[in-house]
């Protein structure tokens, strides 16, 4: 890349950022790359706004659910030693658990399709808050307490984070070593991922950047930072830099760590035909960006939030590692690839579509996925809809088809509504970036359970 187009991009990128981050508030840290080479890397904001200490590009962050992909190497090198199969049931590796520890299998936790139920659930958080703390052996406890499973093993889909700490217990119990050891041995030091680590207590890491909370750029709060609320397990508990996950990403496109054969199933979606289930590999999602393929994942936890994205056949990489819990990695990440794909992305066109099918389309969508409720309500209003998810972003919608529509704004949300035999509308399904969520369509105050969550 000549200079002139360096500084048109870092120009282009800093807009971006600026509308979503303040340079005296908490930051972020970026890189852009293509193939090997570095485009972009920098830091935006700061990495601890009270100490007035900036992002730098070799400014460390907790990674949260990025870390599932760390994870999931460790029990495909383990698989690659012959020392588990993806289809064994998981009770040679817990003979505790309830009786569904025959059924289940470790490919089902990888892909989140175990019906394992939730660890991460209300109870969980009211206990850290008040200042609980736990082990490994007590977490599983927990987890194998939860009860009978939610679904029958590869019925559904459902994001579970229990089932990658039962993955990061499962890499001690057949390696020998501790998750922290076994990923720095294997994985860490041979791509030489030198600021990398697993995090083991609730202290910072020298050179990590301090978690906040974040609602917008003059309104944000220093969050908490302990093992169990923040660092945790196998399902989130990576510490790393911009480069190292760079140096990460390169090696995945190689035979460094496992033959390119083996390598590939971790790309794979579980069940690539079914809509109704996310496009979930082990530890990777995979979708298309209007045609163009990605490969990604995103994380939040107490006061950090990643996103991890390859674009595996233009070789473009785009990683973002923040400590304002709450900027819209996704919508940065959109902005991004706009800037950076351009023509390669497919065009938007709108369609046409009477008042009559917008009024149909509009109302009250929800139920109550683990142990939270979620609602995603659709308004009406001279002769355009927008919609108000749980967590209270709203977009405007662009009719793609008659139920078929996309969010307005860069960070590639769908929406495809659902009906039944007699052709009412009955549910609607959320399709983000390779993530599908169906929530039923209400008719009363009632919940209804949210069939898939991503």
């Amino acid at each position: 890349m000549s200079t002139n187009a360096s500084s048109s991009l870092q120009r282009a990128t800093d807009s971006i950022i600026a509308d979503h981050l303040a340079d005296g508030g908490p930051g972020l840290s970026l890189l852009i790359g293509r193939g090997k080479r570095v485009l972009l890397q920098k830091g935006y904001g700061m990495a601890d706004v009270e100490r007035g200490t900036p992002v730098e590009p070799s400014t460390r962050f907790l990674i949260a659910s990025v870390s599932k992909q760390f994870t999931a190497m460790a029990v495909m090198l383990l698989e690659h030693q012959k020392l588990l199969r993806y289809d064994e049931p998981i009770g040679r590796f817990f003979p505790e658990f309830p009786a569904y520890r025959d059924r289940v299998t470790v490919r089902q936790l990888l892909t989140h399709t175990s019906g394992v139920q939730e660890y991460l659930n209300r109870e969980y958080f009211e206990a850290v808050e008040g200042g609980a703390e736990f082990d490994l052996p007590q977490v599983l406890q927990c987890i194998a307490g939860l009860g009978e499973l939610e679904f029958a093993p590869g019925a559904r889909w459902r994001y579970c984070n229990s089932g990658y700490v039962m993955l990061g217990a499962i890499v001690e119990r057949v390696s020998g070593q501790s998750f922290a050891s076994f990923l720095r041995e294997h994985i860490f030091l041979p791509l030489g991922m030198t600021s990398t680590e697993v995090g083991e207590t609730g202290e910072h890491l020298p050179g990590q950047a301090q978690g906040y909370t974040y609602r917008a750029k003059t309104d944000f709060a220093a969050a908490t930072y302990t093992f169990s609320a923040n660092v945790g397990w196998a399902d989130g508990n990576i510490i790393s830099t911009t480069g190292d996950l760079f140096r990460w990403g390169q090696a995945l496109y190689t035979a460094k760590l496992l033959p390119l054969g083996k390598l590939a199933e971790a790309f794979v979606p579980c069940r690539p035909l079914d809509p109704a289930f996310s496009r979930y590999g082990f530890g990777h999602l995979i979708s298309e960006r209007r045609g163009v393929r990605e490969v990604h994942h995103s994380g939040g936890i107490g006061g950090y939030v990643s996103r991890f994205s390859r674009f595996t056949d233009e070789q473009l990489t785009v990683i973002l590692l923040s400590n304002a819990a709450g900027v819209d990695l996704a919508s940065i990440t959109g902005s991004l690839a706009e800037l950076l794909l351009k023509d390669k992305l497919a065009p938007i066109l709108p369609v046409e579509i009477g008042e009559s099918a917008l009024a149909e389309v509009a109302g009250s969508y929800g139920g109550k996925p683990r142990d939270l409720p979620v609602s995603l309500d659709i308004a009406q209003s001279a002769g355009s809809l927008t919609v108000t998810f749980w967590d209270k972003r709203q977009a405007g919608l662009v009719p793609l088809g008659r139920d078929f529509f996309r969010c307005a704004g860069p960070s590639e949300v769908y929406l495809q509504f659902l009906r039944d035999e007699g052709g009412a509308l009955t549910a609607v399904r959320v399709l983000s970036s390779g993530s599908v969520s169906t929530l039923q369509k209400q008719r009363d105050a009632a919940a209804v359970e949210v069939t898939e969550q991503g």
